[in-house]
């Protein structure tokens, strides 16, 4: 039964076509992403944290930008220009870092080119459901989850590739393959992908001011999948210190850590995936809240390495349903807009990440890192506790989103 449900994604019109590009997306994107800071630090000859608010900057534009995209993308016609748009806008921005080598003009080129591709996200993942939507007897959990899973496995092959191409090339190695891996997703979907029908745009009127942050049902998961992604964001800021400062580990022991719930997040948001068609994405939203509060008191109390080591498992399960489960959860919300329903968790989890670096950094100064942790048990506890009361609404008949 599993082997068939997974064998019915392949039904779904460019499921092979949406998988490439996820794979691809998580190579593009995590092939530079470890270097940006020594580059910026060393080559740009900037301080961290002029580096830290030129990433706050960029991903409030992204944030801005795709909110704008989001109220037209669910329009006819509109789903592949957009695509195909941002990922070109994204290769753009990655080429400047080869030409552009003054940090103001850099700061500013790189504020507009990338808010102009960050819809890329999203809006796959919207087409993705698009077309899980003109199929029968596919569930779109398992769909999303799958999709994740092959950014994920990008996601960890893109630092190596990454490490090797600076060890051989240079800085110019990184930045010229996330261009060109850009570049071949732009036009993946330019010849391959379909514009898909009409189902959604029949909802929407032209210049008819969409209301959704005024309905709580949509409104609360978005603070919900925010404060979780902060709580994530600030141990990923302060895991590596806490375990060369508190736990006695080096750099090997920071790569043991990552590398292990990079490993089993996979396995993971793909049993997440076959469980989502037996269970509502709410309840597994609670229990993946259950288990990270679970990790955070282990991180609390730990004394030695392993102990942190065992807890990856706890951390797998809970990024794996924050980013398997929390698109579909969001998507659910609005099943009529997939773009905007996408840009909603995307803009959540960038805001997540920003908040959380801006929140962990704060907090490992002030009260070191271990205190910091409380923090993300609260964030935690705080979502889980909204979840809880949301019931409420998973009671209730569903009424028509206001416009």
């Amino acid at each position: 039964m599993k082997l068939q449900q997974f064998n019915s994604l392949f039904r779904i019109p460019a499921y092979r076509l949406f998988l490439v590009c996820m794979l691809l997306q998580g190579m593009a994107i995590s092939i530079s992403a470890p270097f940006l800071a020594v580059y910026f630090t060393t080559r740009l000859e900037v301080s961290i944290a002029t580096f830290g608010l030129f990433t706050a900057i960029t991903l409030m534009g992204g944030v801005l930008f795709s909110s704008w995209i989001a109220r037209r993308s669910d329009r006819p016609g509109s789903r592949k220009i957009i695509l195909v748009g941002a990922m070109i806008c994204n290769a753009l921005a990655f080429a400047g870092y080869l030409w552009i080598h003054e940090f103001t003009l850099l700061f500013i080129y790189m504020t507009v080119l990338t808010a102009l591709g960050a819809p890329a996200m999203p809006q796959l993942f919207a087409a993705a459901r698009e077309a899980v939507n003109t199929v029968s007897g596919v569930d779109h959990a398992l769909a999303n989850s799958t999709l994740r899973s092959a950014f994920s496995l990008g996601f960890i092959t893109g630092p190596l590739i990454g490490t090797l191409l600076i060890a051989y090339i240079g800085y110019s190695g990184i930045f010229s393959s996330t261009c060109l891996i850009f570049l071949i997703n732009a036009l993946l979907f330019f010849f391959l992908l379909k514009k898909a029908p009409a189902t959604s745009a029949i909802h929407l009127s032209a210049g008819m001011p969409v209301r959704l942050h005024q309905d709580a049902r949509i409104y609360v998961p978005f603070l919900i999948t925010t404060l979780l992604y902060t709580a994530h964001w600030m141990n990923n800021l302060n895991a590596s210190l806490f375990i060369i400062h508190h736990l006695g580990g080096g750099t090997r022991e920071v790569g043991w850590v990552s590398s292990l719930c990079a490993g089993l997040e996979i396995p993971i948001m793909l049993a997440l995936g076959l469980l989502a068609s037996k269970y509502p994405n709410r309840s597994l939203m609670l229990w993946g809240s259950v288990i990270g509060a679970a990790y955070y008191v282990v991180v609390l109390f730990s004394t030695e390495m392993w102990h942190l080591l065992a807890a990856q498992l706890l951390l797998a399960f809970f990024v794996a349903v924050i980013s398997a489960i929390g698109i579909s959860y969001m998507q659910d919300l609005l099943p009529s807009m997939p773009g905007y329903a996408s840009t909603l968790y995307s803009n959540a989890s960038t805001l997540g990440r920003l908040f959380g670096s801006l929140v962990g950094g704060w907090t490992a100064g002030a009260w070191g890192y271990r205190n910091a942790y409380w923090v993300c048990l609260l964030l935690v506890l705080f979502s889980l506790g909204m979840l809880v009361i949301t019931q409420q609404f998973s009671n209730k008949k569903r009424q028509p989103v206001s416009l």
